[in-house]
C-alpha cells in the first residue's frame, strides 16, 4: 500500500487522535482542551470525513496560529498551533514514520541518544517517558565522567527546528523508504504550518509545540548519531538538538566538534558557536546543571516542607538570577503561594520573563491574590507590552482574583488596548474574556470579533467563552450562525456546541455550513434525528462504555433532562482528554442523578441540588441503604475530586497536598457508572 494511502487509513487517524489526547505536554494541550472535548463527541463521524477528504486530495490545512513566547535571551520562540484536524493529519504522518525510523535507531535509546523516543504502535503515549530519558542522560554524563572523559563540549544547534530544510528532510525520507507522493505532501503541509502569517512561505523549519514534530526533527537529527572518528576514543550523547562530547584530551575533543560542524554543514544546519566551550570537568553536580531543560509536563504535586523549598528557591535564584531553570521550576511548582516568594518572582521576572508561564500557574493558585500582589499584576500587565503572550498569561492570572476596584482598574485599561483584528492570537483571547466577564465587550463587538478575527484559533477559543448572561440569547444565535459557517474547523465545532448548549439550530442551507458543525450536531440528536428517538445521555455512555445499560432518561430527570444530557455529552468527551475535567463534570452529574432518584422515591427524604456531601456524609442513611450502588458512585467520584489539586489545597482528612487524579480512575468510574445505572434500571426509574 502506498505511504498516502496508509496515512489516510482510519485506523491510522484514530491512533494519530488517541496519541494527541494521550500527550504530557501540558502547556500545549491547555490551548486545546476544550476544541479536543468537540471534536470527541462526534469523533467517528469526523475521523472517517476526515479520511475520506484525504482519500479525494480535498483535505486542505489551515495556516497555524502563531504565538511568540520569550526566550532566555530575550528573542523570540515561534510556537505554532495548529487546528485539532492538522494536529490529528500531522500525527498521522509521523506514526507512519516512526515505525520506519525506530528498527534503525532504537539501539540507541538510552545510550546514546535520549529524547524523543518512540514508544511503540500498541503504546498508551507517542513518547516513551521523558523523565527516563532525562535520568539516562545525567547517568550516562556522570559515568563518562567517572570513565576518565573529563574533557567537555556541548554541540548546540541554531534554531533547530526553524531551520530545517525541507529538501534535507525530503532526502532523509526517501532514506528510510518513503515515495516521493507522501515527502512532497508532507512537505507542503509544513510550509503552511511554519509560514508566519504574512503571506511569506518558505522551504524550511517545522512547527514548533505539536506532539510530532519531536519526531520528525529526530529523522534529520539522527544523521549526527553516526559519527565516526578513526583512532578516537570518546562519548557522544545527544538529548534532542544538545550534542554533549566527552574526551579523555582536548585535542580529540576539538577534532569531535571539527566533525560535527562538517556534518551540520551537510544537511544545513548552523552551530551556536558562541555557545560551544571545550572544558575540564571540576565539579560534575555543576556540569549537569546544564543539559537542556525538559519539557513541562503536568506536574503531580508532593507533600512538601513550604519553609525549605522558599530557603531552596532562594538559593537557586542569587541576585534573582537562577541558576538552574529546570530545578527551580520543579520546585515553583510545589510552591503554596506566599507574599515572601510573590514579591520575589516578580524581581526574578525582571531578568527571566521566559519563566511568565510557570509565575502565572504559581498565581493561579490564589483564590484571591492579596491587595499588594494584585496591584503589582496589575502594573505588570500594564507596562509589559514587549512580550504579547506574557501579557496575556498575566490577564488570565488576573480574571476573577483581583478586588473590586483593582478589577475595574484593569478592565478599563485592557478595553483600550481591543483591537480585533490587528492583536495576536493569546492576547486577544484573554482580554476578551475578561472583558466579557466584566462586561465591557458589547454583544456586537463580541459577534465581531467571533466572526472577523485573523485566527482561527482565537475565533473558536471566543465562541467558547460567550455566554447569554452577559451577551443575550440573540447575540449567541447570531454567533451560532456565523460560527457554523466559518471557514475553520475549531470554529465550527465551537459555535455548533455553543448551538447545543442554547438549543437553537441555525437556519440557512446545510452544505453552506462547515462539515464539523453538522456531524457534531447531527451526533447530538439536533439534526436529522427524531428528538424523541435520540437520547443524548444514552449516546454518550454508550461511547465510554458499551456495557452501560441504556434508559429513559427522560422519565428520569423530567424538566431536568435537557440539563443533565449537557453534562453527560460533556463528561465523557472529556474522559479521553482530561481526566480531572472528567472527574469534576461526573460528580456534577452524580449530583443531578441524585436530585433525580429523590424525587422519583419521595420515601428517602428530601434532597436539596448542590448539596451532595449531606447524603455522601450518611453511609447508613435512607439512600445509601437503599441505592448502595449509586451511593458508591457518587461516593467515590466525589471524594476524587475533593482531593484533586483542580479543586483544593489540601486533603482535610490528612492535611497533605492534593494531587492529580490518575487515568487509572477511569476503569473505575465505568464500572461504578454500570452498577449504578443497572440499580436504577432494576428500580424502575429507568
Amino acid at each position: 500500500m502506498a505511504d498516502l494511502d496508509q496515512l489516510r487509513q482510519p485506523d491510522n487517524l484514530r491512533r494519530a487522535w488517541r496519541w494527541l489526547r494521550s500527550n504530557p505536554d501540558a502547556a500545549y494541550k491547555s490551548y486545546f482542551r476544550s476544541l479536543y472535548q468537540r471534536y470527541a463527541i462526534a469523533e467517528n463521524a469526523s475521523l472517517d470525513d476526515l479520511s475520506d477528504r484525504l482519500k479525494r486530495g480535498i483535505y486542505e490545512p489551515e495556516p497555524s496560529t502563531k504565538l511568540f513566547h520569550p526566550k532566555a535571551s530575550g528573542i523570540l520562540r515561534p510556537y505554532s498551533l495548529l487546528s485539532v484536524e492538522d494536529q490529528i493529519v500531522y500525527q498521522a504522518a509521523l506514526n507512519l514514520i516512526a515505525e520506519k525510523l525506530q528498527p534503525r535507531v532504537v539501539q540507541r535509546y538510552n545510550k546514546s541518544v535520549f529524547g524523543h523516543l518512540y514508544a511503540g504502535k500498541t503504546s498508551t503515549w507517542f513518547y516513551r517517558k521523558w523523565t527516563e530519558g532525562y535520568k539516562a542522560f545525567n547517568q550516562a554524563t556522570e559515568k563518562a565522567f567517572a570513565d576518565g572523559y573529563v574533557y567537555t563540549a556541548s554541540f548546540d544547534l541554531t534554531a533547530c527546528y526553524d531551520s530545517l530544510d525541507h529538501r534535507v528532510l525530503k532526502h532523509f525520507l526517501s532514506k528510510l523508504g518513503f515515495d516521493p507522493d507522501f515527502c512532497a505532501k508532507l512537505t507542503e503541509w509544513l510550509e503552511k504550518w511554519t509560514a508566519t502569517g504574512r503571506g511569506i512561505f518558505h522551504n524550511h523549519g517545522i512547527p514548533q509545540g505539536p506532539l510530532s514534530s519531536g519526531l520528525l526533527s529526530e529523522v534529520v537529527l539522527s544523521y549526527f548519531d553516526d559519527l565516526k572518528l578513526k583512532h578516537s576514543d570518546f562519548r557522544y550523547l545527544r538529548y534532542v538538538d544538545d550534542i554533549r562530547l566527552f574526551a579523555k584530551d582536548e585535542h580529540t575533543l576539538r577534532r569531535l566538534l571539527v566533525r560535527l560542524d562538517e556534518m551540520s554543514k551537510d544537511i544545513g544546519l548552523f552551530p551556536q558557536s558562541g555557545k560551544i566551550r571545550i572544558h575540564r570537568i571540576t565539579n560534575i553536580v555543576e556540569e549537569l546543571k546544564s543539559v537542556s531543560n525538559p519539557p513541562e509536563a503536568a506536574i503531580t504535586r508532593q507533600f512538601t516542607d513550604q519553609q525549605k523549598l522558599l530557603a531552596r528557591i532562594k538559593e537557586l535564584t542569587p541576585r534573582y538570577q537562577i541558576t538552574n531553570a529546570t530545578r527551580f521550576k520543579y520546585l515553583l511548582a510545589h510552591a503554596t503561594p506566599s507574599a515572601l516568594l510573590t514579591a520575589r518572582l516578580w524581581r526574578i521576572m525582571e531578568h527571566h520573563p521566559e519563566i511568565y508561564r510557570s509565575v502565572c500557574n504559581y498565581l493561579k493558585r490564589y483564590a484571591k491574590l492579596p491587595r499588594v500582589a494584585g496591584a503589582k499584576l496589575v502594573e505588570v500587565i500594564k507596562t509589559n507590552g514587549l512580550y504579547a503572550s506574557v501579557r496575556a498569561e498575566f490577564i488570565s492570572a488576573a480574571d476573577c482574583r483581583l478586588d473590586a476596584a483593582q478589577d475595574r482598574k484593569l478592565a478599563r485599561m485592557l478595553k483600550k488596548l481591543w483591537t480585533p483584528r490587528s492583536m495576536s492570537a493569546d492576547l486577544q483571547v484573554a482580554i476578551g474574556r475578561y472583558l466579557m466577564r466584566t462586561g465591557d465587550l458589547s454583544a456586537t463587538q463580541v459577534a465581531y470579533a467571533c466572526r472577523a478575527a485573523p485566527s482561527w484559533w482565537t475565533r473558536a477559543s471566543l465562541i467558547e467563552v460567550a455566554v447569554p448572561a452577559s451577551l443575550g440569547a440573540t447575540a449567541i444565535r447570531q454567533i451560532v450562525e456565523d460560527g457554523v459557517k466559518d471557514d475553520g474547523t475549531d470554529p465550527a465545532l465551537a459555535a455548533g456546541w455553543k448551538g447545543f448548549e442554547s438549543a437553537f439550530v441555525p437556519a440557512g442551507k446545510r452544505k453552506d455550513w462547515k462539515k464539523a458543525a453538522e456531524l457534531l450536531l447531527r451526533e447530538l440528536g439536533m439534526i436529522q434525528r427524531s428528538t424523541a428517538g435520540h437520547c443524548g445521555i444514552n449516546n454518550a455512555l454508550a461511547k465510554l462504555d458499551v456495557r452501560i445499560p441504556t434508559g429513559n432518561w427522560k422519565k428520569l430527570f423530567g424538566t431536568r433532562y435537557f440539563q443533565a444530557e449537557l453534562q453527560a455529552i460533556e463528561t465523557v468527551a472529556a474522559s479521553g482528554v482530561n481526566i480531572t475535567g472528567f472527574v469534576n463534570l461526573l460528580d456534577v452529574f452524580d449530583d443531578l442523578l441524585i436530585d433525580a432518584v429523590y424525587k422519583a422515591d419521595p420515601a428517602i427524604g428530601n434532597y436539596t441540588l448542590g448539596g451532595i456531601g449531606s447524603v455522601l456524609h450518611a453511609p447508613t442513611g435512607r439512600f445509601a441503604v437503599k441505592y448502595p450502588d449509586t451511593y458508591e458512585l457518587a461516593k467515590e467520584v466525589h471524594d476524587r475530586r475533593y482531593e484533586s489539586l483542580a479543586s483544593h489545597p489540601l486533603i482535610k482528612r490528612t492535611g497533605k497536598p492534593t494531587k492529580r487524579i490518575s487515568y487509572k480512575f477511569l476503569p473505575t468510574a465505568k464500572r461504578l457508572l454500570r452498577e449504578s445505572i443497572a440499580e436504577l434500571k432494576a428500580a424502575g426509574f429507568l
